[in-house]
């Protein structure tokens, strides 16, 4: 599958703004030819970590993905795909 996007570390930057916006440590990791990837990491259990990617599905749009290639969101849905990540590796009960 071809995982270069143009734009495709913007989406990156703006997730990790965002996810920093909430108090996550979040960093862009650039991959030559390809989209890079988010390092996510919860600031309160860093043992709760991923890292996020773009990728297209079969149709052509193109989605947030966990480490292990499940979709998150939509790539111009951060709302929604700041608040599965920070539930997702988030600390119940905090």
């Amino acid at each position: 599958m071809d995982n270069r996007v143009p734009g495709g570390d913007a989406y990156l930057e703006a997730l990790a703004e965002r996810l920093r916006s909430e108090g996550w440590h979040a960093r862009v990791i650039p991959s030559a030819g390809e989209a890079g990837l988010v390092r996510v990491v919860n600031p309160s259990a860093p043992p709760l970590n991923d890292d996020i990617t773009v990728g297209p599905d079969r149709a052509g749009l193109w989605w947030f993905r966990w480490s292990f290639g499940v979709r998150i969101a939509h790539v111009d849905n951060l709302d929604i795909a700041t608040a599965r990540i920070i539930r997702v590796l988030g600390c119940p009960g905090r």
